[in-house]
């Protein structure tokens, strides 16, 4: 039997050899083009196969055979799908599927005598998701964590298997006999680089997949951020809209029969409200503009010890008439081993927005401290290490060439907020600074706040070139804010 092929392997090793380089050139387009373009892919490695066959028609189908030892049903072509078809369709396909016994080939005359052709080709170990077949990237760790209750959309990882279809019009018999041995003795030398093209297509959708799922799940966060901005916005307003129109209707019902005094107090609370509503609105405006880039810093040598007097003067004045005896600001300076000093270094910033931060910091230690207490306000200068990428050179050794890692130390001017509140929780700490990330307590439903103020801080700290961060206190009782900002050199001074 050999020795019969033998010529024939000699003579047909050109074409075998032209095939398989097409064929590693389509698997090495597979991998780098776009969803949209794995159809041509298919259909090229499917015309490949067909001009080495010298077979009219064709069909590229892949799927979980589930019915290898079984005979073959209706059904059995329920798993495969079509990959690439030419001169027949999916319908007849699949028919063929239902007629051939499941063995890995097989021949049918037609009443045309058109000769038929399968040679099935196991692809390896695949997850089934949602119907659709791909490669499987993940890790056995990875898939014995799946849930087993399905509310993993992965159902199952079974073997996934291509199924070369090809049809020859033969005119007698012995023609159709000869036309398919030759597929039979030609398949063999090019199966492998036909998978590669297929393990190709399948990455390719598995990589889609991935990445339309990773769309959902952020236009979902989004929803359900939208979700959440529009309920904490319309709390956030119908407060105050609603403390405005009570008093307001009062006023206008009985107002004969309402003091002057009683007035002046409806009159407040509505100034008060619409206080609210104005703090309100310029928030929602200021994180919009911080997140396009319109908001611009002036810079200027500011003292932040002049800052952070004004900004505790405010908090203690608002303060003292809401909860009197409630709360101790205390302000404290330090040099930067931590001995009491009588000023800090100066630095270049603005005013106004510092300010800003400073403001929304105490406000939030108030707002967490349901207990009241001691707040502490601490300026002192730190050393920063900030690591930096450096280009390198050197010119006795080319290879030495490239990059440098620098570690440069930069003073930068540290201001801490310390109360003895609530605290945080450990799995809220990074996400204090997000867009209307509020920590879900009891205490923090009461308190009223759209969560924006961190957010504003943290955009500011960063026009500055400076960090701000958050921690819990050693003792367990209330938090820290840090903000650092650098102190660079103020010209003429």
């Amino acid at each position: 039997m050999v020795e019969q092929n033998l010529p024939l392997q000699k003579s047909l090793a050109p074409e075998v050899a032209v095939a398989l380089i097409d064929l590693a050139q389509l698997a090495q387009h597979a991998g780098s083009t776009t969803i949209e373009g794995l159809e041509t892919v298919a259909g090229k490695m499917l015309g490949r196969l067909l001009v080495l066959c010298a077979a009219q028609r064709g069909a590229v189908l892949l799927g979980v055979d589930e019915h290898v030892h079984s005979e073959p049903t209706s059904a059995h072509h329920k798993t495969f799908r079509a990959l690439a078809l030419h001169g027949i369709d999916e319908e007849e396909a699949h028919a063929l599927l239902t007629t051939f016994p499941s063995a890995d080939s097989g021949v049918l005359p037609g009443p045309d005598l058109t000769c038929w052709l399968t040679y099935r080709l196991s692809i390896g170990e695949f997850m089934v998701e949602s119907g659709q077949y791909f490669h499987d990237i993940l890790s056995p760790q990875e898939i014995e964590n799946l849930p087993s209750d399905g509310s993993s959309p992965v159902l199952a990882r079974q073997p996934l298997h291509a199924l070369l279809v090809l049809g020859w019009t033969a005119e007698n018999d012995s023609e159709c006999a000869s036309v398919v041995e030759r597929g039979h003795h030609l398949l063999p030398y090019v199966i492998d680089a036909v998978g590669a093209v297929i393990v190709g297509i399948l990455l390719v959708e598995r990589i889609h997949e991935l990445e339309a799922a990773r769309i959902r799940d952020a236009l979902r966060e989004m929803e359900l951020l939208k979700a959440e901005l529009l309920g904490t916005v319309s709390h956030e307003l119908r407060s105050p809209l609603a403390s405005i129109k009570g008093y307001a209707a009062t006023l206008l019902r009985h107002e004969r029969r309402i003091s002057r005094e009683e007035r002046h107090q409806f009159l407040l609370a509505i100034n008060e409200a619409s206080d609210r509503l104005e703090i309100i609105i310029e928030r929602l405006l200021e994180v919009s503009q911080l997140e396009t880039g319109e908001v611009t810093i002036e810079r200027f040598p500011l003292d932040m010890l002049y800052v952070a007097k004004e900004a505790i003067a405010a908090i203690e004045e608002r303060i003292s008439e809401q909860q009197p005896g409630r709360f101790v600001f205390k302000l404290s300076l330090e040099h930067e081993d931590g001995t009491p000093a009588t000023g800090v270094p100066l630095i270049l910033a603005d005013q106004r927005r510092l300010r800003e931060v400073m403001d929304n910091l105490l406000e939030n230690a108030v707002k967490y401290s349901p207990g009241g207490g001691v707040i502490k306000v601490i300026l002192h200068p730190v050393m920063q290490v900030q690591t930096t990428r450096m280009e390198t050179s050197s010119s006795t050794n080319s290879a030495a060439n490239g990059q440098q890692t620098m570690r440069i130390p930069r003073q930068m001017l540290e201001i801490l907020v310390c109360d003895n509140g609530m605290g945080i929780p450990l799995e809220h700490l990074e996400r204090i600074f997000d867009r209307f990330h509020r920590v879900d307590t009891r205490l923090t439903r009461e308190v009223n706040g759209l969560g924006l103020g961190l957010t504003i801080c943290k955009g500011i700290v960063e026009m500055h070139s400076g960090i701000i961060w958050a921690e819990n206190r050693q003792n367990g009782k209330g938090s820290v804010f840090h903000v650092r900002l650098p102190i660079d050199e103020i010209p003429g001074m």
